[in-house]
C-alpha cells in the first residue's frame, strides 16, 4: 500500500507541478508581450514534457537508467499508439500532409539518431549536451519558418489561443511563485514515483527496463493525453498532431539529452533492437497514415490502439527482460 500511495501522490504532484508550471510559464510570456504562438511552440511545449524531464534525470541520479531510457522510449510510443490513437477516435485527424513531411521526416530522424546511440550500449555527456542544441536548433528554427508564412501563422495564432492553457494568475510575482511551486512539486513527484516504480519491479521481477517502457511512460504521458483531447474535442486536430511530434522530438533530444547530462545513461542491448524498433515503426506508421489516403480515420485508431495494447501486454509478459 505504501509503494501504491507513493506512485499515486508522485504521479499526481507531477501532473499538478506540471501544470502549475505551464499556466505560470504562460502567464508570464502573455505578461511580457509574447503571442499565442510562442507561448505555445516554446512555454508550452517545453513545459509540458517537465514530468518525463524530472523522472528521466531522477532515474539516472538515483542509478536506474533502464527507467530513464523505457520512458523517453515508451512514452513516444504511448504518444502515438495510445494518445493518437484515443484522440482520433474522438475526432478523426485529417491528412496533414504539408506538416507530416517536414515534421514527421525530422521527428524520424532524431528518433534513427537516439537508437544508433543505443546501439552503442551507452549515451555520453557531450551526446547529451549535442542532443539539447539541436532541440534548441529545431525550435529556433520551426518559430522563424512559421512566422515567414503569415498566413499559417494566423492559423496558428488563433488555434493556440483556443487551446492553449489559461493563466489561473494575472499578477507576475504570483506567477513566478506557480512555476517555482511547480518545479517544486515535480521533483518531490518525481521523486516519490522513481522510488514506487523501482519496488514495483522488485515485486513483480520485472526488469526496470520495462517498467519504464509501461507504468512510468503512461504516467508521465498524461499531459500530453488531456492536452490533445482537449484539442481534438475544440476541432483543432493539427494542434493535436502537432502537440504529439512536438513532444517525442523534445522527449528524445530534451529529455534524452538531459538524462545524458545528469550521469551514466547505459542503453541495454534489447531496449535498442526492440523497443527502438517499435518506437520507430509506430512512427513510421503514424508518417504513413497521416500523409495518405483520409488520414487518421476511427479504424485506422483503432488498428494503433490494438497495436499498443499488444505491445504493454507481450513487453510485461513474455519480453520482460
Amino acid at each position: 500500500m505504501i509503494v501504491v500511495a507513493e506512485i499515486v501522490v508522485g504521479l499526481a504532484l507531477l501532473i499538478a507541478g506540471g501544470e502549475g508550471l505551464v499556466r505560470g510559464a504562460v502567464a508570464l510570456g502573455r505578461r511580457i508581450g509574447l503571442s499565442p504562438l510562442v507561448v505555445g511552440i516554446l512555454i508550452v511545449g517545453v513545459a509540458s514534457s517537465m514530468p518525463e524531464m524530472v523522472v528521466s534525470v531522477e532515474a539516472v541520479m538515483v542509478g536506474s537508467p533502464r527507467i530513464a531510457i523505457g520512458n523517453v522510449l515508451g512514452s513516444n510510443i504511448s504518444n502515438i499508439l495510445l494518445v493518437l490513437a484515443l484522440t482520433a477516435l474522438v475526432r478523426p485527424v485529417s491528412r496533414q500532409a504539408r506538416a507530416v513531411i517536414p515534421d514527421g521526416l525530422a521527428l524520424m530522424a532524431t528518433a534513427i539518431a537516439f537508437v544508433a546511440l543505443g546501439l552503442s550500449g551507452m549515451v555520453t555527456r557531450w551526446q547529451g549536451l549535442a542532443m539539447i542544441l539541436v532541440l534548441a536548433g529545431i525550435m529556433g528554427w520551426q518559430f522563424v519558418q512559421t512566422r515567414r508564412e503569415t498566413r499559417l501563422a494566423r492559423q496558428m495564432e488563433q488555434e493556440q489561443a483556443h487551446t492553449a492553457p489559461q493563466p489561473v494568475v494575472r499578477h507576475p510575482l504570483l506567477a513566478s511563485v506557480l512555476v517555482l511551486a511547480g518545479l517544486g512539486a515535480l521533483v518531490w513527484g518525481g521523486n516519490l514515483f522513481i522510488g514506487g516504480a523501482e519496488a514495483v519491479a522488485q515485486a513483480l521481477g520485472v526488469s526496470k527496463g520495462v517498467i519504464g517502457l509501461t507504468l512510468v511512460a503512461l504516467g508521465t504521458s498524461a499531459p500530453e493525453l488531456a492536452s490533445s483531447l482537449v484539442a481534438a474535442r475544440h476541432g483543432h486536430t493539427t494542434v493535436a498532431y502537432g502537440n504529439i511530434v512536438g513532444s517525442n522530438v523534445i522527449n528524445i533530444l530534451g529529455v534524452g539529452g538531459a538524462a545524458a547530462l545528469a550521469g551514466r545513461l547505459t542503453f541495454p542491448p534489447l531496449m535498442a533492437r526492440l523497443d527502438g524498433t517499435v518506437m520507430l515503426a509506430a512512427t513510421a506508421a503514424m508518417i504513413v497514415l497521416l500523409s495518405t489516403g483520409r488520414g487518421l480515420t476511427r479504424p485506422r485508431a483503432a488498428a494503433l490502439l490494438v497495436g499498443y495494447v499488444t505491445f504493454v501486454v507481450l513487453r510485461s509478459t513474455w519480453l520482460a527482460a
